[in-house]
């Protein structure tokens, strides 16, 4: 009996770990907007690596996550996060940015977020075997016979014992990246009601991040300049500047900009 309920034990040890198999960052992968095969193979630097690089970090502000991460010039291509109970590595993380084409993997130190307890029927057979022993004597003409006899009778059943199994769970998290190629090396976004009263206006947009030693940085424009227009025509909003930069491959651009109240020109030679 009890070298059964052992193997039972077991197998169900062996049907927990064939489920913790599963990759969550592949099974719960988003692609960031727009980023198309195509689209990251026309904006990252270079070739994928055999094999991503891997950095680690807590969750936290994932807006200052980002902007650290433009800065060195990578872009989001896409993003994993699941809530689970089971054993995850590292590993499947770097499968997965493997998979979609990544430079880089930042991955999520795992967090807790607390216990499930629930448990799980062992069902073992059991038998139960009784003996009966009777005798009888009978009488005839040749005087008393005595007759002995035994006999065995097994009853077959089973026997249900309920586990308890307490499940810690976790977040899991982690985001791809490809190091971009950039022609100006700047991250923008559209004006606030607040900087569109500043200016007068509802056209221009907001430098959030420069990436270092692109052509942006080394034309000393600044994280939170507004960019108002490019060779005297007027960026009206976020699309609008990154079509006007695409135009402009190459070439020599001019840069009117307010900062801290003041106008002033930037020129910057683009990238291709």
């Amino acid at each position: 009996m009890k070298m059964k309920l052992v193997c039972t034990l077991l197998g169900v040890g062996a049907l927990l770990s064939a489920a913790g198999c599963a990759n969550g960052y592949r099974e719960f992968y988003t692609p960031a907007a727009g980023a198309t095969p195509e689209a990251i193979f026309s904006t990252r630097a270079s070739a994928p690596p055999p094999l991503p690089a891997i950095e680690r970090a807590p969750f936290g502000n994932t807006d200052e996550l980002l902007a650290e991460y433009g800065k060195r010039g990578y872009l989001v291509i896409g993003e994993s996060s699941f809530n689970t109970g089971e054993r995850v590595s590292d590993d499947d993380a770097l499968k997965q940015g493997q998979a979609v084409g990544a430079d880089l993997v930042l991955v999520f130190v795992p967090q807790y977020t607390g216990s499930v307890t629930s448990s799980v029927p062992i069902t073992t057979p059991t038998t139960n075997t009784s003996y009966t022993t009777a005798n009888a004597t009978a009488y005839g003409p040749s005087g008393p016979i005595s007759a002995y006899g035994n006999a065995t009778t097994t009853t077959y059943g089973s026997n249900t014992t309920y586990i308890p199994i307490t499940v810690n769970r976790s977040d899991y998290g982690a985001i791809y990246f490809v190091k971009g190629r950039f022609r100006i090396g700047a991250f923008v976004r559209n004006l606030n009601d607040l900087e569109r009263q500043l200016l007068q206006t509802n056209q221009g947009v907001v430098v959030t991040t420069i990436v270092n030693d692109s052509p942006a940085y080394r034309a000393d424009i600044l994280p939170g300049d507004m960019i108002i227009a490019m060779d005297g025509e007027r960026v009206t909003n976020q699309e609008g500047f990154t079509r006007m930069a695409a135009e402009r491959k190459g070439r020599m651009i001019n840069f009117s900009l307010v900062r801290q109240g003041r106008a002033i020109e930037k020129n910057l030679q683009a990238g291709n």
